[in-house]
């Protein structure tokens, strides 16, 4: 399911909204199918439930999730398409910041370092 990193700088609650992404663009979540309940998904990944509910709050401003008073969260018609959206702003980011370093007269071998390095950071 989603896995959540306690100690990246990136906070829990993105990693949430990234992870219920993921399986949207991974097809284990469908339009129309149920998010996992608040509850639920803060005790899977032990997390304060606030923390899952500020992404789900999140998510649906975005229109990731529909969500009717009372009810189930379930996933949008939109989400495939704001995973997707998600996956190119990441890219375009990568791609400026690589830009820069390459500006900043870093070589690709130093650059493949300082990737290294924060890849290491984060897992």
């Amino acid at each position: 399911m989603i896995t959540i990193n306690q100690t990246s700088q990136v906070p829990i609650y993105d990693q949430i909204k990234l992870g219920l992404k993921g399986l949207v663009k991974k097809g284990l979540l469908r339009p129309g199918d149920a998010a996992p309940s608040i509850r639920k998904m803060a005790s899977d990944l032990k997390v304060n439930p606030n923390t899952v509910a500020r992404a789900y709050r999140e998510l649906t401003a975005e229109g990731f999730f529909e969500s009717l008073r009372g009810q189930e969260n379930t996933i949008s018609p939109r989400a495939a398409k704001l995973a997707e959206d998600t996956d190119r702003k990441v890219l375009e980011t990568l791609e400026a910041a690589l830009k820069g370093a390459l500006q900043s007269g870093f070589s690709w071998g130093e650059i493949e370092k300082m990737i290294a390095a924060v890849k290491r950071k984060l897992l």
